[in-house]
């Protein structure tokens, strides 16, 4: 793959989960294909994750108390990503309040929230700023922002390798399996981050990430009979929040 290609590839990654101009910075065919950036979106993932660190950091360097600066970075984050994930967390839980696959369907369409997805987002973006505040040291706060906003992202390749899409999957259609090569080597450089961390934090997010993606592919993506950007969200905060727990956990 030569240079030019790579770099097309990640900006086509960076404009799928981020809402950069990066169409407008760089010439981009306007009629790109959206799975070839599938490989590069752990690295989108771990650069989020890294803008977030050093939001952190520059706040605190000016005087902001720590939970102040997590707060106004994590929400950055969300203005990054045009908060694409947590919509899909939302939309879910509304879903619930469905009593058959239609009913749900139009809740998940429907651009409004309910009470369910108001109440499922106040808790895991809770849960996320309170799991950031235990990371101390600037470099398990580094480690612990790259790490989980990689994987979280790599969630998305296994989910699309190894899942039937639904049949009202809207952008989700355009993303295509990627050969095991790519899914060792996106696993591998997500795990590099949580080195420093220690073997068993390696070995915990190996094991129980797995299962847990397993009991997901299981129980919610029959549920919804089918794979949707709703569910690659819901799934991508999860792997966050699931993942913050393990480095806070491995950490104490």
């Amino acid at each position: 793959m030569k240079i030019n290609e790579i770099l097309e590839d990640i900006s086509i990654a960076t404009i799928v989960l981020t809402r950069l101009p990066i169409n407008n910075i760089f010439s981009i065919n306007q009629n790109i294909e959206i799975h070839r950036g599938q490989w590069a979106y752990p690295l989108v993932g771990a650069s989020i994750g890294f803008f977030l660190f050093l939001l952190i950091c520059i706040f605190e360097g000016i005087g902001i108390n720590r939970q102040i600066s997590v707060l106004i970075s994590l929400s950055a984050g969300i203005f990054l990503t045009g908060a694409l994930h947590e919509d899909g967390v939302a939309d879910f839980f509304d879903s619930l309040a469905g009593k058959d696959h239609t009913t749900r369907q139009k809740i998940l369409k429907d651009s409004r929230l309910g009470t369910y997805g108001v109440t499922a987002l106040m808790i895991v973006l809770l849960l996320k700023f309170l799991l950031v505040l235990e990371l101390d040291s600037r470099l398990a706060l580094a480690c612990g922002l790259i790490a989980c906003s990689s994987l979280g992202r790599f969630s998305i390749l296994l989910l699309v390798n190894y899942c039937d899409l639904s049949k009202q999957a809207g952008l989700t259609k355009h993303l295509k399996k990627v050969n095991d090569k790519t899914i060792f080597l996106c696993g591998v450089f997500c795990m590099l981050w949580i080195i420093p961390i220690g073997l068993p934090a390696i070995l915990i997010t190996i094991i129980f990430g797995y299962a847990f993606l397993y009991l997901f592919m299981k129980f919610i993506i029959p549920f919804n009979r089918g794979l949707s950007g709703d569910i690659l969200g819901l799934c991508v905060v999860l792997i966050e929040i699931f993942s913050l727990i393990i480095i806070s956990a491995s950490l104490n």
